[in-house]
Formats: C-alpha cells, sequence, structure tokens
C-alpha cells in the first residue's frame, strides 16, 4: 500500500502514560485506515476518570477525521490495554458501516440483488431458461 500513514496523536488525562502503550496504540490506531482510507488524523485519549455509566477505571477515546467525516469511539476497561482494544473495536465497526454507507451511496446496486433476483430473468426467482418448473 503506498497510502501515507495517518497521523496520530495520542494523550492521557489525569495519569502518566508509559511508552509501551503510546507506540502501542499509536500503531494499532494507524491500521484503522485499512477499514476506510482517507483518514487523515486520529487523536487517542486516554483517562482515568470514568465517562457516563460505563464506571470502569480507565477510559480510552479514538477521535478519527478525515474527508469530512468524524468517527468518535470510547472504550472502557479495567487496564489501559482493555480500554484501548474495545475503543479500537467500536471504531472498526463505525468504519466499517461509514464505508458501506459511502460505496451504497456511489454505486446503489451494489451488494443489492433483491430487485433483479424477484422480476428479472436468470435471477433467483425466475426458473432457467430450457428447464421446467416442478
Amino acid at each position: 500500500m503506498d497510502e501515507a500513514s495517518m497521523d496520530v496523536v495520542v494523550l492521557s488525562r489525569h495519569f502518566d502514560l508509559p511508552d509501551a502503550l503510546r507506540e502501542a496504540a499509536t500503531r494499532k490506531t494507524d491500521r484503522l485506515r485499512r477499514y476506510l482510507g482517507g483518514m487523515e488524523r486520529a487523536e487517542v485519549c486516554f483517562s482515568n476518570a470514568p465517562v457516563g455509566r460505563l464506571s470502569a477505571p480507565v477510559t480510552c477515546e479514538i477521535v478519527l477525521e478525515g474527508h469530512g467525516h468524524v468517527v468518535r469511539a470510547v472504550g472502557a476497561g479495567g487496564r489501559p490495554t482493555v480500554a484501548l482494544d474495545a475503543a479500537l473495536d467500536k471504531a472498526e465497526l463505525q468504519l466499517t458501516r461509514l464505508k458501506r454507507r459511502l460505496v451504497g451511496r456511489s454505486r446503489p446496486r451494489h451488494g443489492n440483488d433483491k430487485q433483479s433476483a424477484a422480476g428479472e430473468p436468470g435471477g433467483e426467482g425466475a426458473p432457467l431458461e430450457g428447464t421446467a418448473e416442478l
């Protein structure tokens, strides 16, 4: 792949972040660009302040920006690595959904063969030529 790597910024609030965790967060977040190319910037923020009902001791927020789209995912866990993995899973899901929406907008019939299967010849609902229905 000749794509430039994503610009990843790793921050922490209310606690010191080890260098190994900072490098792991940068490496894992940079891999998110395979789900949707064009994401230019990522911000990963670790915090030990509980957010809302999550009440886990560590939260990780990932904000991805690119081509006019912003994707935000928050994960929580007992350790920073668990929170990072949870946030990455949510970000992967959101990027997959965004890509599906963008592809569906540019190619409306891509992956949607229900109309052709029921009514047009050669679809699943119509018998093949030269064969008799039983």
